[in-house]
């Protein structure tokens, strides 16, 4: 299998030779994962609490599942679009760095246009899924609340493509500490709105804290990404950019699918039940909570190590480089899962049952929880294996894999939803993943073959 980019060596950041000895050591960067774990939870805590202020202040009923439908496009163009851009341009952001300033400015420009242009495209094309989504499943909710609340969250979700960006190149740069401060930025600003709704009884201010949160989180980024390159020597020039649009095409397309997947299975949760979409979104911000650790530990610093190898044609599928940090991973993934399932009740109870939150909707969010345990685990151990296909460039064989677990997943969801209820979207999470794991497990070991 071949790679759809190939890199020079370089020497400047993104050489193995130049980075401290923590990025080497397993040791060192165990230490430094923890850190960047702990700094990521700090940052994203704020967003954790908003689902708790929302359960407390607003329950769950027709207005949070209007609200959580629109979120759900928002998501939707984070999943398919800002996380992939994230993600696919760090190899390339590595290579201009090894190229020096000159060429990373021009890399800098193309970001804030590249950013803005796909985040526009994606809000069009989010509000046009909404609206059909709607017409065909028809689930209880009132078509212009949620509307009304994707209109609001429609900059924030502009910005998050913009940001991604630009976290992807701080990647690169091995500035791992900032970016998973920024994060902060979009959770302050919806806990902002949230805490003023709560007080005025309306929802509207928790969107428009989403959305002001984010564009403050693209000025952060921006400025970290040029302070970072302001440091570089001059450097021949370059074009590190080439191939950038090609490879995320290839990585929207793939996170598009398993996005569109989870997009759809909001309004199929609305077919079952009034206040199921509430329930699954309650149940899938906690599970995101266990997900630090790998989010904003372990996946950035694997894609950070790897991809500065592959720049500097130093990276092997071997059991030291590649396949010894995956078998740490999920060896951390499989216990956090099993602690996850074992107080899932003692979590709902401590977290969302309070005030409008009811006993049934506790017991309703404590089974999700539990069946999303297993699906977690599998799903943190395709997050590692994904950021060695990420450092590689190997994009389309991500879009072919992504195919197929998004069919999974659906199919799946599909079969059982009649039989099981609203039990049927994480046993197809779980059914999906699992395939997945495999699938990534076999492709790393191809490469490794090819190499030797």
């Amino acid at each position: 299998m071949t790679s759809d980019k190939t890199y020079g060596t370089g020497r400047a950041a993104a050489g193995s030779s130049d980075l401290p000895l923590s990025h080497r050591s397993g040791a060192r960067g165990v230490v430094r994962i923890l850190r960047l774990a702990a700094i990521s939870g700090l940052a994203k805590g704020p967003g954790f609490v908003i689902p708790i202020v929302i359960a407390a202040f607003f329950g769950a009923g027709s207005l949070t599942d209007a609200y959580f439908l629109a979120y759900g496009g928002v998501l939707l163009v984070g999943g398919a679009v800002a996380q992939p851009l994230e993600a696919v341009v760090v190899p390339f952001a590595a290579h201009a760095l090894a190229l020096g300033q000159r060429a990373s400015a021009t890399f800098s420009r193309e970001l804030a246009l590249r950013g803005v242009t796909l985040g526009l495209a994606s809000v069009v094309g989010g509000a046009i899924l909404i609206v059909l989504g709607i017409t065909i499943t028809r689930p209880d909710v009132s078509r212009m609340q949620v509307v009304d609340f994707y209109a609001i969250l429609a900059p924030g979700a502009v910005a998050w493509c913009v940001a991604s960006l630009y976290s992807g190149a701080l990647i690169s740069a091995w500035r791992l500490e900032m970016v998973a401060l920024a994060y902060g930025f979009r959770g302050l600003g919806a806990l902002a709105g949230a805490l003023a709704g709560a007080v005025i009884h309306e929802m509207w201010p928790v969107a428009l804290g989403v959305s002001t949160g984010e564009w403050v989180r693209v000025w952060w980024v921006r400025r970290l990404w040029k302070r970072a390159i302001g440091a570089l020597p001059e450097g021949t020039g370059g074009s590190p950019q080439h191939g950038l649009v090609a490879a995320a095409g290839h990585q929207m397309g793939a996170q598009g699918l398993v996005a569109g997947v989870q997009f759809l299975e909001r309004f199929l949760a609305g077919t079952v039940a009034v206040a199921a979409i509430t329930h699954v979104e309650y149940s899938m911000r906690l599970v995101m909570v266990a997900s630090v650790l790998f989010d904003g530990g372990v996946a950035p610093w694997l894609l950070a190590r790897w991809a500065n190898a592959h720049v500097a044609a130093k990276l092997r599928s071997d059991w030291r480089n590649v396949y010894r940090p995956i078998a740490m991973a999920s060896t951390a993934a499989v216990g956090v899962g099993c602690l996850l399932f074992l107080v899932a009740p003692v979590i709902v109870r401590a977290v969302l049952h309070h005030g409008a939150f009811s006993s049934g909707d506790a017991q309703a969010v404590t089974q999700l929880l539990r069946w999303y345990a297993p699906a977690y685990t599998l799903n943190m151990i395709a997050l590692c294996l994904e950021r060695l296909l990420l450092a590689r460039a190997q994009n389309r064989l991500f879009l072919g894999l992504a195919g197929f677990r998004a069919a999974t997943r659906i199919a799946t969801v599909l079969a059982l939803l009649s039989s099981v209820g609203i039990l049927a979207l994480p046993i197809g999470f779980a059914a999906s993943e699992a395939g997945y794991v495999l699938a990534l497990a076999f492709a790393s070991r191809r490469e490794a073959l090819r190499r030797h």
